[in-house]
């Protein structure tokens, strides 16, 4: 009993130490806004990819999104637009991006910023995908999460109307693609 006691402490000190890790991406971000009536939000849950995933369909291009649906797990969305604030929401959101995750892209002119963040899972594939715009005047704050690869995604990226994710179109496993060298 006596050696049991310090094992489950020591087992409950890793669980909380995981958890706080799990806790330091975007999703802390979305908590302090999702309330906030200024912002639109978006998320939708597992159980609605699942739901997808269900479907049929005889459209090749639907066939690849439905298959990428299957390995989502969720997708949650902050827009602010017609704000002043959206370059310093850029900024903040990007202070939640420091623990485990990597940066594929960034683009940057001179009234729009544009990061595209990774948090890779033990296969390789992307467990969670975070993307930020912010401008003079709108703010999006986007996460992906699930299993796939920035192949898959960035496939369909051309077939959905969110700004700034068409850039997903110039990613591929080995990072941007561009004219300074072409892949």
């Amino acid at each position: 009993m006596k050696r049991l006691i310090p094992l489950v402490a020591l087992l409950c000190l890793l669980c909380s130490s995981q958890l706080a890790l799990a806790q330091t991406t975007i999703d802390k971000f979305f908590q302090k806004y999702q309330n906030d009536q200024s912002f639109t939000v978006i998320n939708i849950t597992p159980k609605m990819f699942s739901m997808f995933s269900k479907v049929s369909a005889d459209d090749p291009d639907a066939k690849k999104v439905l298959s990428l649906a299957s390995k989502l797990k969720g997708l949650r969305i902050l827009i602010k637009e017609d704000t002043k604030d959206g370059q310093r929401l850029y900024r903040e959101a990007a202070q939640f991006l420091t623990s485990g995750m990597e940066e594929l892209m960034s683009l940057r002119d001179k009234d729009t910023d544009l990061k595209f963040m990774v948090r890779e899972n033990t296969k390789g594939n992307i467990a969670e995908l975070v993307m930020l715009v912010g401008s003079t005047n709108e703010f999006l704050a986007l996460l992906l999460m699930g299993d796939f690869s920035i192949e898959e995604i960035s496939e369909i990226a051309g077939n959905m109307n969110i700004d700034g994710f068409e850039n997903l179109g110039k990613l591929d496993s080995k990072g941007p693609k561009g004219p300074k060298g072409k892949k």
